[in-house]
């Protein structure tokens, strides 16, 4: 690889103008960014990826699996 002019690197540090991220096999269903080497994700039936960090709580994670959160009620 040839060493970038402006950051004096190879590959070019995230920072520099010239930087290009590397391409994403997939992409997370709810920011929108790649999923890459070593980064932790779930997979649901539907085949959507998710960060395991774009959960913000129980529930979200449950709903997106396809699971339905439902609330006991008093039998009359």
């Amino acid at each position: 690889m040839i060493m970038c002019e402006i950051c004096r690197q190879s590959p070019c540090d995230p920072r520099c103008p010239n930087y290009e991220p590397p391409m994403a096999d997939y992409y997370c269903s709810a920011c929108g960014e790649g999923i890459y080497e070593d980064e932790e994700y779930i997979r649901n039936d539907d085949g959507d990826r998710r960060h395991i960090d774009c959960f913000y709580n129980t529930k979200e994670l449950l709903e997106w699996l396809g699971y339905s959160v439902e609330t006991m009620k008093a039998s009359d």
